[in-house]
């Protein structure tokens, strides 16, 4: 191997003349020293590609120690050897949530799909290792720009969560041979983009009893059928949350209730959690029956076959209230209504307890983690029938609200 002594040593010569690094593994290429008649010195990558040989300059010493040339050489290498790109690495971590059963892992490939893959598709092809935080500021900036907030946040989180995953994939000796697309990152790109804090602040907003009102009555007017009724749903069965309940297929709607499979559990373990139906859900059901019996899912989107996205759900609200701010006491999110409904089922009468069971909180003291088995499916039938009742009166048939 050469040494810093050796080439401070070497004389020009009438024509250039080239001496190795040192022999590296098969395929890895090599470092080498080219040496100009004029004393020029300089570092080349030196590789095969298809029987053919190709050199890339690294740098010129003495400006390029040889320790950094040999560092670049093996960026170099990375580069070469890693042909995964930033929508190969992206593929790859919706698997592995996939294949780990994550709650997340439809928001994630659908986001990652429509505020990267579909927004930069120029960016999405190049090597993952190319990919530096500018990039990455770039995806994010655009999405503020089009009004998004927190979620941009949520994006950032899964970009940072992707590359990390290949990181380790990189440096893990047990993985690293197991993988046939290799990315060869060295750095994360995401961590040197901030979080916007601001926009994380625990929610407050809860909408009074005029304003629900409100809203129930402009639904089947201003949004698509589907939307709306979806909605509807949602405040009648008590602020489910959107995600779950969209992921619920439509032999999951029983006789008497809907089965929501929580995938939070540890270990992606599936926890049960029954909604009985009331008056106003059962009204909801039958009108998107009447549209369609047959759907894979009792609110199906666009895409025949596929549910309604919640990211669709939560931009029609936001533009909902944007378009009437004036019947509102204040701006409000697809997020603030399940605290709504949470808020006002208290007004109800209906205990903190059951209003948790209702929205399928998990109880974590030891008692209910480890002994209490019963379903508490009475109660919250008649919780819920209770709410429907008051709906009907301050919602549906509200004194306050002349549209």
């Amino acid at each position: 191997m050469l040494t810093e002594k050796q080439i401070r040593a070497f004389k020009p010569r009438e024509k250039d003349y080239v001496v190795s690094d040192g022999r590296s593994a098969r395929g890895e290429g090599v470092l080498i020293l080219k040496v100009r008649p004029n004393g020029t010195k300089e570092f080349y990558f030196q590789r095969h590609v298809d029987g053919k040989k190709k050199l890339a300059k690294v740098g010129v010493w003495p400006s390029m120690s040889l320790v950094e040339a040999r560092d670049s050489r093996r960026e170099q290498h990375g580069k070469v050897a890693a042909g995964g790109t930033f929508q190969n690495l992206m593929d790859a971590y919706v698997n592995k949530l996939d294949g780990e059963s994550a709650a997340s892992v439809d928001d994630v490939r659908w986001s990652l799909k429509h505020y990267v893959s579909e927004a930069f598709p120029y960016l999405v092809a190049r090597p993952a290792s190319s990919i530096g935080p500018g990039d990455i500021r770039d995806i994010i900036a655009r999405m503020i720009e089009a009004g998004i907030t927190t979620y941009c946040n949520r994006v950032r989180s899964q970009l940072h969560a992707a590359f990390q995953m290949g990181l380790e994939q990189e440096f893990n000796p047990r993985s690293y041979h197991q993988d046939d697309v290799k990315f060869g990152l060295q750095s994360n790109p995401v961590a040197s983009v901030p979080v916007q804090d601001d926009w994380e602040r625990p929610g407050e907003r809860a909408l009074t009893v005029e304003e629900l009102a409100t809203l129930w009555q402009l639904l089947p007017e201003k949004l698509s059928l589907t939307t709306a009724v979806l909605l509807q749903f949602l405040i009648a069965s008590g602020g489910q949350r959107p995600e779950q309940l969209l992921a619920v297929e439509r032999q999951q709607y029983y006789k008497d209730h809907l089965l929501i499979r929580n995938k939070k559990g540890k270990d992606g373990e599936k926890s049960a959690h029954a909604v009985p139906y009331n008056k106003l859900m059962r009204q909801c059901l039958q009108t998107m029956a009447e549209i369609s019996a047959n759907s894979a899912y009792p609110f199906e989107g666009k895409v025949v076959g596929q549910s309604l996205h919640a990211n669709s759900l939560s931009r029609a609200v936001t533009k909902l209230y944007g378009r009437h701010a004036e019947k509102f006491e204040g701006p409000f999110t697809l997020r603030d209504i399940r605290r709504t409904c949470k808020t006002l089922m208290g007004v109800v009468g209906l205990s903190k307890e059951l209003r948790d069971r209702i929205q399928g909180h998990a109880f974590s003291d030891v008692s209910s983690k480890h002994y209490d088995r019963y379903d508490y499916f009475k109660e919250k039938q008649r919780g819920l029938a209770r709410w429907s009742t008051w709906l009907e009166k301050n919602a549906i048939k509200s004194p306050w609200t002349q549209l």
